[in-house]
């Protein structure tokens, strides 16, 4: 957990699509965010490796494939980021600056996973 979230614990996600989606069904949502804890940590250690081994393009494949599961969750301040980090994993654009937004996309994912588990 970041410093800035431990002071303001300013909550990171919206399930109002995913509520809106599931028109009322719990057990659904809760489906949802249980996969979503689950399979981020298996994302984030792809980009991670991905990253150490400079290659960049599955690092684009993994930011591709959590995309919709960040936009079902509402995770605005990723929305532009993780796609970014997609575009520039598969054009190899912008190498000096993945590292940064890698990391800044990481804390929040992770942020994001003990919110939902503290929901």
């Amino acid at each position: 957990m970041n410093t800035y979230m431990i002071m303001n614990e300013e909550k990171l996600y919206s399930l109002e699509q995913l509520e809106a989606l599931a028109g009322g069904d719990k057990v659904f949502i809760d489906k949802m965010v249980e996969m979503f804890i689950q399979m981020t940590p298996e994302s984030v250690d792809r980009m991670i490796t991905a990253l150490a081994n400079d290659d960049l393009e599955d690092l684009g494949a993994a930011a591709h494939k959590i995309k919709p599961s960040i936009d079902m969750m509402g995770i605005v301040s990723l929305k532009q980021k993780i796609r970014d980090l997609e575009q520039w994993g598969k054009n190899r654009s912008n190498v000096n600056l993945i590292s940064g937004l890698l990391d800044e996309v990481i804390n929040t994912l992770n942020d994001v996973v003990h919110q939902l588990r503290n929901r």
